[in-house]
C-alpha cells in the first residue's frame, strides 16, 4: 500500500491530543506570515504590534522562538515555527494556530473547501456568523498554506506534519 491511500484512509481526530477544535476558537484576521513580517520590522518589540497581530503572536507561543526568528532568514521562518508547533502541547497553542487543524480536521472528514468548512462552522455550533467563519477559514487555510501544510482548498499535503502534531 503506498503512502497516498494510506493516508487517504488516516483518521484525523476531532480534538488534538485534548485541545478541543470548538472551544476557544476566536476569529481574527491575521495571518502568521504578516505577523512575522511584522514583529521582525519591529525588532522583536511586541508592544508595537496592533491588537489583531498581538493575538497571532501569542496563539503561536512566538515569544519561545523569537530570538530565533530574528537571527534568522525569512526563508528559515517556515522551518522554525513547524518544529515550534510540533514542540507544543496543542493546549498551550492559541486559536490561530489551531485553526491550521481545524481546517484540515473538516476537509478531511466532511469535505474540502470553504463552504464545506463554513457549513460545519454553523453546524457544530462554533459560530453561526459568515464573518466569522471567513476569519477562521482565512486564518487556517492560510497559515496552513504558508507553512506547507495544506493546500488552497484546505486538503492536506503534508501528512507527516499532521500524524506527528496528531501523536506527540
Amino acid at each position: 500500500m503506498d503512502k497516498n491511500s494510506t493516508c487517504m484512509k488516516a483518521v484525523i481526530p476531532d480534538n488534538l491530543r485534548g485541545r478541543s477544535l470548538s472551544d476557544k476558537v476566536i476569529p481574527t484576521v491575521c495571518n502568521l506570515k504578516n505577523m512575522l513580517e511584522r514583529i521582525v520590522a519591529f525588532n522583536g518589540e511586541y508592544g508595537k504590534l496592533k491588537p489583531w497581530e498581538k493575538r497571532s503572536y501569542d496563539a503561536y507561543l512566538i515569544d519561545d522562538v523569537i530570538d530565533k526568528i530574528l537571527i534568522s532568514s525569512k526563508s528559515e521562518w517556515i522551518k522554525i515555527i513547524r518544529a515550534h508547533i510540533l514542540s507544543k502541547n496543542p493546549i498551550e497553542l492559541g486559536a490561530s494556530a489551531i485553526d491550521i487543524y481545524l481546517v484540515a480536521y473538516v476537509g478531511k472528514n466532511f469535505g474540502f473547501g470553504k463552504s464545506e468548512f463554513f457549513s460545519y462552522i454553523k453546524k457544530v455550533g462554533i459560530s453561526g456568523k459568515t464573518n466569522s467563519a471567513q476569519a477562521i477559514w482565512q486564518v487556517g487555510k492560510g497559515d496552513g498554506v504558508y507553512l506547507g501544510i495544506l493546500d488552497s482548498d484546505g486538503k492536506i499535503i503534508d501528512w507527516d506534519f499532521i500524524h506527528q502534531w496528531i501523536t506527540g
